[in-house]
Parts: C-alpha cells; structure tokens; sequence
C-alpha cells in the first residue's frame, strides 16, 4: 500500500504475526497485513508530555 512503511521485527497484537505491521507515514494508523488488523492513533494528546501555559491579564484598580 503506498504511503504505509513496514516495520521490521513487530507483531501484531491480535494474529501475533512477525513483519506483517505496517505504519501509516504520517503515525495515524497501523495495519496487518496477515489478519486485517487496524489500530487507529488516538486523537487526543498526551497530555503528561505537554507544558500548558496560560495567560493571566493582571488588572490595576
């Protein structure tokens, strides 16, 4: 399948089988080739990674 990368040595986690993963190159999905599993990225971020910074209007009365 174009615009998909094989990755070497994974194994499915539903048929188990080895070499048989492929990586959507933009990280979206993962699929198997052997047994049609398809894994979709969560749409959600991390949020543990990510510094959330806020601003604050500080108003002088």
């Amino acid at each position: 399948m174009k615009g998909f990368k094989f990755i070497a040595g994974a194994i499915c986690p539903s048929c188990g089988d080895i070499d048989s993963i492929m990586l959507k190159n933009d990280d979206s999905e993962i699929r198997c080739v052997s047994c049609n599993y398809l894994k979709m990225k969560d749409q959600e971020f991390d949020k543990k990674d990510i510094n959330i910074i806020e601003s604050i209007k500080i108003i002088d009365d």
